[in-house]
């Protein structure tokens, strides 16, 4: 069974006074700039409530979803779980949010009309880490053998072994 999807859009004149509640999965398709900083984004499950009873709408919500990105130690695909929780102030134009307190976060929703699904795409991308990267478990940290199967990995020259001598050595000062 298919998972209910997201409202696309909703407009905020339609609704009634009160809270509004919407939850759904939005569909790849409409995450078009989510797919484009990975591989394979899976589809994002939201779950949205909007509150139109005081003077400016709110909308609060959690979503959650997966994407696939390049690992930054091994450079290996990595599935990354991404997870937001939101509290924003609906506006209708982003010069409407000049009058919020400050560290207000807001969504902008022209005309009165609010997307849902880019709000989610929106707070998957803010979800994204800064790297990526598989666990210390799953990742060889970029140590890679080229060799035959089976030769173990050649050891390297430590280029501060130099320094370390001469410093055993000793200068000629502390003599």
């Amino acid at each position: 069974m298919q998972a209910p999807l997201l409202p696309r859009q909703v407009e905020l004149k339609r609704l009634g006074s009160g809270r509004h509640a919407y939850e759904g999965q939005v569909p790849v398709e409409a995450l078009a700039e989510l797919e484009g900083a990975g591989e394979r984004p899976g589809p994002v499950q939201a779950s949205i409530m909007l509150d139109l009873s005081g003077s400016m709408p709110r909308v609060t919500g959690r979503c959650e979803g997966s994407i696939q990105l390049q690992c930054q130690r091994c450079l290996e695909p990595v599935d990354v779980a991404l997870e937001s929780e939101f509290e924003l102030v609906v506006v209708d134009r982003a010069s409407d949010a000049d009058g919020l307190d400050e560290g207000q976060t807001w969504v902008e929703a022209p005309r009165g009309i609010l997307d849902l699904a880019r709000l989610a795409e929106e707070e998957m991308l803010l979800a994204l880490p800064v790297v990526a990267r598989h666990e210390n478990a799953d990742c060889d940290g970029g140590q890679r053998h080229f060799g035959p199967p089976g030769e173990p990995q050649p050891e390297r020259d430590n280029p501060f072994a130099a320094l370390k001598a001469l410093r055993e050595k000793g200068s000629p000062s502390d003599e």
